[in-house]
């Protein structure tokens, strides 16, 4: 497929008050389609891939996709040229897909952007497609990928190194991301933040008064700037999402969620972490999980939010 193109018109910017950095990081957020959003989403929640279950072929098709994504947008295959980092805690042939944009600065250390990408497979001939879990999170992370890898091709390089994930493995007891977290690219130590997003792409999530909002868990148990920035951002760049940093407002839901989600095994070992999603619904874990009860306007919205955060921490 084509590769995007983003035209940057650069007169007018002083007048305007924006630097060209900031038109530009605003043209590559607009880069962030709906209709390429709904593609990725199409493909994982397929019937073809059989529920994406671990060390099943479903799965293996889902992992080949997403690193032809990282290949196709030029991020660094770090695992012996290839995407691929082998969960040895498991014998089923699990693998996490790791692609690294690498920062200005290697004494900056890295932040890392994540979603799992395995989901429950199939039971009495029924497909657990998982287009919510997680389908749409590998959806936001990976067009959130491309956008940065973009703006790295046009001279705009981070100081920090980006560290894309897609875990495998969640739903058997998050090992994917607890290998990953025992065996990083760049340690823990100096790694600035986790970001996960684990299912980001419905809006009729109890209490569902309002369509237009997001939960962004986990921001304040270390200290860090996430919160702070996410509110920012969702401001200046006018997306005036509704941000939950609980569970509805319950600390028990929080907790609970906060625990089975991958961002868990970098926030247990002292990594700032905020984890985004859209919450619970009717669906989960159901097979009635398709891709036509997402909705793209406000997956996109929450997208844009998730890559203006990203590059404000490692910018």
């Amino acid at each position: 497929m084509m590769r995007k193109v983003v035209f940057i018109i650069l007169m007018g910017s002083a007048a305007a008050g924006l630097t060209a950095q900031d038109m530009l990081l605003g043209n590559y957020a607009s880069s962030i389609l709906q209709r390429d959003l709904r593609r990725h989403v199409e493909v994982l929640a397929s019937d073809s891939l059989q529920g994406r279950e671990t060390g099943t072929p479903g799965g293996w098709m889902a992992g080949d996709y997403v690193a032809a994504c990282f290949e196709r947008y030029g991020l660094k295959a770090p695992y012996d040229g290839t995407y691929f980092q082998p969960v040895d805690t498991l014998p089923a042939g699990a693998r996490n897909v790791v692609g690294l944009l690498e920062g200005s600065d290697a004494d900056a250390g890295a932040v890392v952007l994540g979603a799992h990408y395995d989901h429950h497979g199939m039971y009495y001939y029924s497909v657990y497609n998982g287009a919510d879990d997680n389908a749409s999170g590998v959806a936001a992370m990976l067009e959130i990928a491309e956008a940065l890898a973009g703006m790295h091709k046009s001279g705009y390089r981070p100081r920090r190194s980006i560290i894309f994930i897609a875990y495998d493995a969640k739903e058997r007891s998050m090992a994917g991301s607890a290998w990953y977290a025992a065996h990083p690219l760049t340690p823990l130590a100096r790694t600035a933040a986790c970001f996960n997003i684990d299912m980001l792409g419905r809006i009729d999530a109890p209490p569902a008064t309002d369509t237009n909002y997001v939960l962004a868990v986990g921001a304040d148990r270390h200290p860090s700037p996430l919160r702070q920035i996410t509110d920012a951002v969702n401001v200046t760049r006018r997306l005036y999402l509704d941000i939950d940093y609980t569970f509805y407002g319950s600390s028990t839901f929080s907790d609970m969620f906060y625990r089975i989600s991958d961002q868990y095994h970098f926030g247990r070992r002292g990594v700032p972490v905020i984890y985004y999603t859209s919450g619970m619904h009717d669906d989960l874990w159901k097979p009635g999980d398709d891709t036509a009860k997402l909705s793209f306007p406000v997956l996109q919205k929450r997208t844009q939010l998730i890559f203006y955060t990203l590059w404000e921490m490692v910018k």
